[in-house]
């Protein structure tokens, strides 16, 4: 089966993602990352961890909007570890390897990609992907969502901005809706 063109750039920008997470794991003495391909449903990198229940999740760190949730494995820590996101249909956690991951607000998204100043999305995976449920939402000729929209938008989409370490200033942008990972982006 041929893989189509922004599959092929989904993959390239995994490797190097985790080509950085190894690299930097290694050189603060933390145990390396695997180099293996993460095993998904979606594509993007989180890996499926359907045997991670519990307190092998970590501490829960922050709530995102509808049932999505982040734990850390090491709260507090700045090195790379796993956070694991659970919210997804299947049930399964994901995994994934991060200095810092957090969630990122759709109203914020709005506001600076839609409104008076209006920096116009780059036109990458997640904003083609959220420009796609905003139309659904707001309707494909609105400059700007009403209240009530952007509170709806927000119930149903998730962002996750994951840092491969410490004050980088390159992020993978995950946007989650309906139970699945919609798009993945190097930032």
């Amino acid at each position: 089966m041929p893989i189509s063109h922004a599959a092929a750039r989904v993959c390239a920008v995994l490797c190097v993602t985790l080509a950085a997470f190894s690299a930097s794991a290694e050189q603060q003495g933390q145990p390396r990352a695997s180099t293996k391909a993460p095993t998904t449903i979606e594509q993007g990198p989180l890996a499926q961890a359907c045997g991670v229940r519990g307190k092998a999740l970590g501490s829960p760190v922050e709530k995102g909007p509808g049932k999505w949730k982040l734990y850390d494995t090491q709260p507090g820590s700045t090195a790379p570890r796993d956070f694991y996101l659970t919210g997804f249909s299947d049930g399964c956690p994901r995994r994934i390897t991060a200095a810092v991951a957090m969630f990122g607000s759709v109203a914020l998204y709005e506001a600076v990609h839609y409104g008076p100043v209006g920096l116009k999305p780059k036109g990458d995976a997640t904003d083609a992907a959220y420009a796609q449920l905003r139309a659904r939402t707001c309707g494909s000729s609105k400059s700007a969502c009403s209240e009530r929209e952007i509170r709806r938008l927000e119930r149903s989409a998730a962002f996750l901005s994951v840092y491969p370490s410490k004050g980088s200033p390159s992020r993978l942008e995950l946007l989650m809706t309906r139970g699945r990972l919609a798009a993945v982006a190097q930032k």
